[in-house]
């Protein structure tokens, strides 16, 4: 493992076998986000998509927790208590454009749920390719609670992964989504016991990341660019990527590793 931070440090960074891992770290507040965490996670995720040695990025939570949300005591702050509307637009908008490089990746990225995540680290997980939940997980859209709507992007990425009246159900009534509701919705891929979680995530972004990873970013491009797309600009932007695959030497070294019985080794080239 390579961190690029210490234990103290909110965000923790770790490149091994292709898989960078981003970890939230304030374990004490159940990794609670501060404003300075977006900036770092949306730098972390720049440093990921640079580095020719990584192919995949995992994101989880230090300890008990993916995170419980935005740091709600600083809500009550002299400073944040009855902002005006121009200031609360403006750091919406912040925490959106965390959520919107989240989106812009090249690279896949799987979230490993451990526990709970809430407010706008759902969205976190949301932005994710897909997600991994331990047993205990659970996700929790409460803004209402605190009298606010969903933000950072919820209300556009929930509907569009479990269907417009769950995400309404599941907003209004602001109750946490187990792991096995989530499952079922499609808001995790599968559950795994909670001391298996990283281990497992490990072992699933090992294996992506041993794929050509050319084929790995169209792919997962494709796949989202195509689920609003028709038939015809889905299947010319098949023609097109698989035009420009066929002339990359990592699809030459699966054909000849297939012909040769051997296990193929690929370069990114």
């Amino acid at each position: 493992m390579n961190p690029a931070a210490g234990a103290d440090e909110k965000i923790l960074y770790a490149v091994a076998g292709g898989v960078a891992t981003i970890t939230l770290n304030r374990p004490d507040a159940r990794n609670a986000l501060l404003p300075e965490m977006g900036d770092q996670l949306a730098a972390l995720v720049d440093r990921a998509e640079t580095d020719d040695a990584v192919r995949i990025v995992v994101l989880t939570g230090a300890g008990r927790a993916f995170s419980a949300g935005a740091d709600l005591k600083l809500m009550g702050r002299g400073d944040r208590l009855g902002r005006t509307a121009l200031v609360g637009r403006e750091r919406n908008l912040h925490g959106s454009s965390i959520v919107e490089r989240l989106l812009a990746r090249d690279k896949p990225m799987i979230a490993a749920v451990n526990g709970v995540a809430a407010g706008m680290a759902c969205a976190y997980v949301l932005a994710a390719d897909f997600a991994v939940a331990a047993d205990n997980a659970r996700l929790v859209f409460g803004f209402t609670k605190m009298g606010f709507i969903p933000d950072c992007g919820n209300t556009y990425l929930l509907p569009r992964r479990v269907g417009l009246a769950n995400a309404q159900r599941i907003a209004l009534t602001a109750e946490p989504v187990g792991a096995a509701e989530g499952l079922r919705l499609g808001l995790f891929t599968e559950i795994v016991p909670g001391d298996q979680l990283g281990e497992h995530v490990q072992r699933l972004a090992a294996s992506i990341a041993a794929r050509p990873p050319h084929a790995i970013r169209l792919a997962r491009m494709l796949l989202a660019r195509n689920a609003h797309a028709d038939f015809r600009q889905a299947v010319e932007a098949e023609a097109l990527a698989q035009g420009i695959l066929g002339e990359t030497e990592d699809h030459k070294e699966a054909v000849r590793a297939f012909a040769e019985k051997r296990a193929p080794v690929f370069t990114g080239r």
